[in-house]
C-alpha cells in the first residue's frame, strides 16, 4: 500500500507545473537547510541547548541566503531529473559566496556568543544537502522509476573503458534501467583498473560476470573496433544469452559524423570477419565519368546500385534497360530525384525491353552513343534456375552473347559482365550458365580485330541482395522461427551491394581483354554462424540444446539440388595484382572460340526441343570442357573430339 502510494505521489509530481515543481523545491531546500544549520551549531556547541532569539536570527540568515543567491546562480532553473554537473558546480559556487556574506554580516552586526565557526561547518554541510537531495529527487523522479524496480534493472557491461565509455556510463546510470556490472576492454593498460567505480575486466572474464551476475547486455562504447573485433566477440560469447549493442560516441554525435538513431544492435555486416573494401575513386571516375553507359537489368539488385555509383561519377549519359516494368520504373525514378536537383549534364534513360532482342539492343547502343555496357541482366537464383532450366540457359547464356555480339557490332568501347563465385567448378544450372557467359566474353576479349574490351567479374554472395538468405532469415526470425539452414558446415562468400557494384565499375576500368575479376573477401563464413548471430542481434534467444527454453532454433534441412557446401573463387592458381590492392585478375582457362561457338549451336538446338535433363547435362558439360588446343579449324582432328564432349541431335 506504502509503494502504491508512494508512486501516486510521484505520478504526480512528474505532472505538476514547473512553478509549483520549483516552489516545492526551494520549501525542500529551505526545511534542509534548516536542519542543516541547526545540526552545525549543536556540532560546534556540542549541545542541543536552544540558542538566544538574536543568535537564532544570525542562524536564519545561511538558509535564507542560500536559497536566494541559489536562485540568483540559476539553480533552480535546472531540470532535476536530468541533474548535470555544472549544476553541481552552480551550487557550491553559490553556497561559496553564502558563507563570505554571511561572515561579513556577522561580523558587521558583532552579536557576542555567536560561534563564528558555525559558518564554516554550514559551508560544507550545505552544498552537500542540495547536491544530494537532488539526486534522490532525480532518481525517484526518473521517467522510468514508477514501472522499474532494482530488481528488473538489465544488469550491463560496457565495453569500452575510456571517455566514450563513461559518457555511456553516465547515460545509462541516469535512465536507471540498467545496472552497470563492470567495464570490459581488451586493452592490457586498462586491465585492472577502475572506471566510475566499476572495475576493468578483460574479454575472458565476461563469460564468468554473464554466469555471475546474469549480464544480458554488452553496449560496445569504443572508436575504434573494427569489424574482425565484432565477428570475435560475437563469436565468443554466442553460447551465452547476451545482446551485443554498438553505441556512437558524443563527439561523433555533435559533428554529425552519425545520427542518434546509429544507435542500434550489431549489424550482420559488422559480423562478417573484414572491413569493406573501400573503392578507388580515381578507378570509378577512369571507367564512366564523361561516357555514355548502358545498364542492363537495371531493376535488380546488383544492376540497380551499380546504376548509382555509376551516376556519382557524372557520366554523360545512364541509359537503364530491363524487363521488368515496375522495377525499371522503380530505378528510373530515383535517378531522376538524384540527378535533376544536383545540377550535372546527365540524360537518364529507362528503355523497356529484352538482351535478346539483338535488333532493339543494337539500336538502343546505337542512338545513345553508348561506350560501357555493365551486364548485369541475368537470372541467379539457383534453385527457380535449377527448376526452369530452359529460361535460365536463354536468359544467361544466349542473353550474354547476343549483348556482346551487339556490343562489337556498336563499336562499344567496354563490356563488363557481372558473375558469381558459384560459376568456379559449378554444381547447379545457373553456376553453368555463367561459368559458359564468362568463357564467351574470354573468348571475345582475346580477339585482336574487335574495338570491345570484354571483362567478367566475379562475386561471392551479396548482402541484402534480393532472394540472398539475409532476408529469408530476418523474414523466419520476425516469424518466430524456425531458421532453416541447408548443412551445419555449408559456408559462403559474403559482401555488401556496395562493394559488390563498385567492384564492377573499378574492373572496367582495369579490363585489358576477357579478365576475369575477383575480390579478396577475406574468411569465408559459416551459414549457421550468420543465423546464431542474426538470431541474436535480433533480441530472442536461440533455442539449442544447450538453451531448451531459448525462443528460436536453427533446423537443417538438406542440401538442395546444385548447391554446394564450399563456395570458390578461382578456378586455377594463376592470379595477377592489379591497381588495386584488394581485386585480383585470374588468368584461367578457356576453350578456344571456335570451339563454344560450336557448343552454343547445339546447345541452341538441345533448348528447341526442350528437353530439360538433356539440356541440364549439355549446359554443365560445356561450363566444365576438357583442356582443348588453342585453334579449331574447319576439318582439322579436333573436329572428331568435339562429339565426345556434346553429342549433338545428330548423333543420337
Amino acid at each position: 500500500m506504502t509503494n502504491v502510494c508512494a508512486k501516486k505521489i510521484l505520478v504526480f509530481l512528474q505532472g505538476c507545473s514547473r512553478v509549483l515543481k520549483i516552489s516545492l523545491l526551494c520549501i525542500s531546500d529551505l526545511l534542509l537547510l534548516l536542519c542543516a544549520v541547526w545540526v552545525a551549531y549543536m556540532i560546534r556547541m556540542s549541545d542541543i541547548r536552544f540558542p538566544s532569539y538574536n543568535i537564532v536570527f544570525l542562524l536564519l540568515i545561511g538558509p535564507l541566503l542560500s536559497i536566494s543567491l541559489a536562485g540568483l546562480f540559476g539553480v533552480y532553473l535546472s531540470i532535476t531529473r536530468c541533474r548535470t554537473h555544472s549544476c553541481d558546480e552552480r551550487i557550491i559556487f553559490s553556497q561559496t559566496l553564502v558563507v563570505i556574506v554571511w561572515a561579513v554580516i556577522v561580523f558587521a552586526v558583532g552579536i557576542s556568543g555567536f560561534p563564528r565557526s558555525v559558518v564554516l561547518i554550514y559551508c560544507f554541510l550545505a552544498p552537500v544537502v542540495m547536491i544530494y537531495s537532488r539526486r534522490l529527487i532525480a532518481g525517484l523522479l526518473g521517467e522510468r522509476w514508477p514501472s522499474i524496480s532494482v530488481r528488473s534493472r538489465i544488469p550491463t557491461v560496457i565495453f569500452g573503458a575510456d571517455s566514450m565509455g563513461a559518457e555511456l556510463f553516465e547515460s545509462l546510470n541516469a535512465r536507471r534501467n540498467r545496472k552497470i556490472v563492470a567495464f570490459a576492454e581488451n586493452d592490457a593498460s586498462l586491465i585492472g583498473g577502475q572506471l566510475a567505480g566499476r572495475k576493468v575486466v578483460a574479454v575472458d572474464s565476461l563469460p564468468d560476470l554473464i554466469h555471475y551476475h546474469g549480464v544480458r547486455e554488452i553496449f560496445i562504447a569504443k572508436k575504434r573496433f573494427s569489424r574482425a573485433d565484432h565477428r570475435y566477440l560475437t563469436e565468443f560469447l554466442h553460447p551465452y544469452p547476451v545482446t551485443i549493442k554498438t553505441i556512437p560516441g558524443l563527439d561523433e554525435l555533435a559533428s554529425g559524423e552519425v545520427e542518434i538513431s546509429a544507435s542500434r544492435p550489431v549489424r550482420v555486416e559488422d559480423l562478417l570477419g573484414r572491413d569493406p573494401v573501400q573503392p578507388r575513386e580515381e578507378l570509378m571516375t577512369k571507367a564512366v565519368a564523361g561516357k555514355a553507359v548502358l545498364v542492363t537489368g537495371a531493376g535488380g539488385s546488383i544492376g540497380s546500385e551499380i546504376v548509382r555509383q555509376v551516376q556519382r561519377f557524372n557520366p554523360k549519359r545512364l541509359i537503364l534497360l530491363d524487363n521488368n516494368e515496375f522495377a525499371l520504373f522503380e530505378i528510373h525514378r530515383e535517378m531522376e530525384a538524384l540527378v535533376g536537383p544536383s545540377g550535372y549534364a546527365v540524360e537518364v534513360k529507362a528503355v523497356l525491353g529484352s538482351v535478346l532482342d539483338a535488333s532493339f539492343l543494337l539500336n538502343v547502343m546505337i542512338q545513345f552513343g553508348i561506350e560501357v555496357v555493365f551486364h548485369a541482366a541475368a537470372y541467379k537464383h539457383v534453385r527457380m534456375v535449377q527448376e526452369n532450366v530452359a529460361a535460365g540457359v536463354n536468359n544467361n547464356i544466349f542473353g550474354t552473347n547476343v549483348a556482346a555480339q551487339v556490343a562489337i557490332q556498336a563499336q562499344v568501347d567496354l563490356f563488363v559482365l557481372v558473375s558469381t563465385d558459384k560459376a568456379v567448378r559449378p554444381t547447379s544450372v545457373m553456376g553453368a550458365t555463367k561459368r559458359v557467359a564468362e568463357m564467351i566474353l574470354q573468348g571475345l576479349g582475346r580477339e585482336q580485330r574487335t574495338k570491345t574490351t570484354f571483362a567478367s567479374v566475379r562475386f561471392g554472395n551479396v548482402l541484402g541482395s534480393s532472394g540472398s538468405v539475409v532476408p529469408l532469415f530476418q523474414q523466419q526470425i520476425d516469424r518466430g522461427g524456425p531458421v532453416t539452414v541447408t548443412h551445419p558446415d555449408v559456408t559462403r562468400y559474403f559482401m555488401l551491394i556496395p562493394e559488390a557494384a563498385q567492384l564492377v565499375i573499378q574492373a572496367a576500368a582495369m579490363a585489358r581483354g576477357g579478365d576475369v575479376f575477383v575480390l579478396d573477401m577475406g574468411e569465408p563464413v559459416k551459414i549457421v554462424d550468420l543465423a546464431r548471430t542474426m538470431i541474436e542481434v535480433a533480441g530472442p534467444q536461440l533455442h539449442d540444446e544447450a538453451n531448451p527454453e531459448g525462443d528460436i532454433e536453427i533446423k537443417f534441412v538438406g542440401l538442395r539440388d546444385g548447391e554446394k557446401l564450399f563456395e570458390e573463387l578461382l578456378i586455377g592458381e594463376n592470379v595477377s595484382t592489379t591497381a588495386h590492392d584488394r581485386i585480383m585478375r585470374c588468368d584461367e582457362y578457356f576453350p578456344p572460340r571456335q570451339y563454344i561457338e560450336m557448343e552454343l549451336e547445339v546447345l541452341r538446338r538441345s533448348l528447341e526441343v526442350g528437353d530439360a535433363e538433356d539440356l541440364i547435362r549439355r549446359v554443365m558439360l560445356l561450363a566444365t570442357p576438357p583442356k582443348l588446343p588453342a585453334l579449331i579449324t574447319p576439318g582439322n582432328r579436333m573436329s572428331a573430339l568435339v562429339p565426345q564432349f556434346s553429342a549433338g541431335p545428330q548423333a543420337k
